[in-house]
């Protein structure tokens, strides 16, 4: 070893806010001029300092001393008890020849509480709540406990909790609640000062000064605003008295008044009105024999009227006919007049919609007898054709009248996309059906 470095004292005891000093003894037992650079190592290396930290030429065979200052500082960042540490000598020229001396050093313990009452003064009318701040800047846990008294004995106290347990660096509240013991109905406030006591341990305790105002139940102003009305009811009652209610009276008389004016002119029009319906039932009875003399004649028209002998149907019927060509004719379905019937036709309609080539007939066949030809058209002369008859034509009971196509050729439509094949052609007619009416009821 090149070097050699001793503290003359390996313990240090000191509180918080004071300092201490140890003397380092550095030799140099090398054989070369040497330096040396001094830290601190450990806890307390934040609050210690060494002077010269370092150290130049030191020759070989030869001592210097440097100090080392401890000065924790007064505050709950630095625990009280027990701190290792150490010195490190680095030498310049032999740096993996370093040494470090260690100690020890005891933090005493160092109390520092502080109180608060928030707030100091509180009003209400049955109580208040207060808190207790307490602030514990010491370096060691504190225990404190709180209680609440008055000299009067008019204050009641709770205070929660009782006990509070205050580590280095925190504040810790607790609840003082006050409440009077009487209740205070009108007057002056009343102010009531009280005492909150926060001893701890091996310290001298702590006096709170607060105080309490009793507010009075009914506030001052209580009596004042029930004089004012008081005081606003009379007025009313007397402006009801003199001014509203001669008016309303006035109105409601007058009201009354028009009513019953109203009443009478409706009596005199109710009167004018029976007079007038009198008169009315009176002309209603003649006008009711008048009437019974027309009905009495009416009858007797009625009775020499005779009954009717037939009932007429209005009838329209549709016959088509679909026909690739072909020289012979295709008939339509046929229309037969019922047995015992007569069909009147007065209305006849003709399609060719698609404007075939041919002949379209409509024939009569009587019951037993030959077909008769009504109509026989060459079907490229038309696409719609109608026919109305003022003096229709008459079929007899059991005559079948038929359509007839022959088709040459059928028609070619504009815009088909593919031309028809075959004719196709239709015939609409209506007219009356008339059939015997049954014989009248006895």
């Amino acid at each position: 070893m090149t070097t050699t470095a001793k503290l003359d004292s390996a313990r240090v005891e000191l509180s918080p806010g004071t300092e201490a000093v140890v003397p380092l003894q550095i030799r140099n037992t090398g054989d070369v001029v040497e330096g040396y650079r001094i830290e601190v190592l450990g806890a307390p290396a934040a609050w210690t300092t060494v002077e010269p930290a370092v150290i130049e030429g030191l020759y070989p065979g030869t001592s210097t001393t440097a100090t080392v200052r401890f000065a924790p500082p007064r505050s709950a960042a630095v625990p009280a008890g027990t701190l290792d540490f150490g010195i490190r000598v680095v030498p310049f020229e032999h740096v993996d020849e370093t040494v470090i001396p260690e100690g020890v050093v005891e933090v005493l313990p160092f109390l520092d509480t502080t109180a608060e009452l928030l707030p100091r003064t509180s009003h209400g009318r049955s109580g208040a709540r207060h808190r207790v701040a307490l602030d514990n800047r010491g370096n060691v846990p504190v225990t404190v406990s709180l209680t609440a008294a008055d000299d009067n004995g008019a204050l009641g106290f709770r205070v929660r909790p009782q006990i509070l347990a205050v580590n280095p660096g925190t504040v810790e509240f607790a609840d003082v609640r006050v409440k009077p013991e009487t209740r205070l109905w009108r007057g002056p406030d009343v102010t009531m000062p009280f005492t909150v006591t926060a001893a701890a341990e091996n310290t001298t305790p702590v006096l709170l000064d607060g105080a309490h105002v009793q507010v009075a139940t009914i506030p001052k102003w209580f009596f004042k605003a029930l004089l004012a009305l008081l005081l606003l009811l009379a007025l009313l009652a007397l402006l009801w008295f003199t001014l509203l209610k001669p008016v309303i009276e006035s109105a409601a008389k007058s009201s009354v008044e028009d009513e019953v004016a109203q009443a009478q002119e409706a009596a005199a029009a109710a009167q004018q009105a029976a007079t007038a319906a009198q008169q009315s039932s009176t002309g209603a009875g003649q006008a009711a024999a008048a009437a019974q003399e027309q009905v009495a004649q009416m009858e007797d028209l009625t009775q020499n009227f005779l009954p009717p002998t037939e009932i007429l149907t209005p009838t329209t019927q549709r016959m088509t006919v679909q026909t690739p060509p072909s020289p012979t004719a295709v008939d339509a379905d046929p229309f037969v007049v019922p047995d015992g019937g007569t069909f009147r036709l007065t209305d006849l309609v003709l399609n060719n919609p698609q404007g075939d080539f041919g002949r379209l007939l409509l024939t009569q066949t009587p019951a037993g007898g030959d077909p008769a030809v009504l109509f026989d058209v060459a079907l490229e002369n038309f696409r719609d054709n109608d026919f109305h008859f003022q003096t229709p034509i008459v079929l007899p009971s059991g005559t079948a009248l038929t359509m007839s196509v022959i088709c040459r050729a059928p028609g070619q439509p504009q815009n088909e996309t593919s031309p028809p094949t075959q004719c196709d052609d239709a015939l609409v007619f209506s007219g009356q059906l008339a059939v015997p009416a049954p014989p009248p009821a006895p």
